[in-house]
């Protein structure tokens, strides 16, 4: 049995944080809507009853469901779930086991089908931005240490860690981390 869950108001209460944001600043909620910096509106939410961990632990087939108003936002919210709730290993895996058992979008799958693709790498330090594409299944080339700065701790998307080993699979935004002195 599937269960279907709403990703805004279930597992973040974005509403609450976007309603306090515009009443806050006395701004039009579409217009807030479509300039928001969605990557940091969903790590300063709320979340609802523990239920990330819920979710990690769960052995249920668990569907998110979410409205999605622009890009960035689905954007974000797919890092966000991807970071936050599943490993990329276990994605991985998953679309192996698809692929070879044939399964839903896989079904008509043909090796290579996406030897073609390419992702978008962008990388924010503070307000500077670099963007690389990078063919779908390939690494990409990161500088580890963009200022040289003794601080300097890594990639990350959504506060986590971005694993350097892994290939690039979608588009993504990473961000610098520095360590607290």
């Amino acid at each position: 049995m599937k269960i279907y869950i709403d990703f805004d108001g279930v597992i973040l209460d974005t509403d609450t944080t976007i309603n306090n944001i515009i009443k806050d600043n006395n701004i039009d909620k579409k217009e807030y809507i479509s300039n928001c910096n969605w990557d940091n509106l969903l790590n300063s939410t709320a979340v609802i009853n523990n239920s990330i961990n819920y979710l990690k632990e769960s052995k249920l087939d668990i569907n998110l469901l979410s409205k999605i108003s622009t890009l960035e936002e689905g954007i974000a919210k797919v890092q966000y779930v991807y970071t936050k709730l599943t490993y990329l290993n276990k994605l991985y895996k998953a679309e192996d086991s698809a692929i070879k058992n044939k399964l839903r979008l896989y079904k008509n799958y043909k090796k290579g089908v996406y030897k073609d693709k390419i992702c978008t790498v962008i990388f924010k330090n503070g307000n500077k931005r670099n963007e690389i594409n990078v063919k779908a299944g390939k690494r990409v080339d990161i500088i580890n240490n963009p200022k040289g700065d003794t601080l300097f701790s890594g990639w990350t998307i959504n506060g986590n860690l971005f694993d350097l080993s892994k290939p690039i699979i979608y588009d993504i935004i990473l961000d610098t981390s520095f360590k607290e002195e």
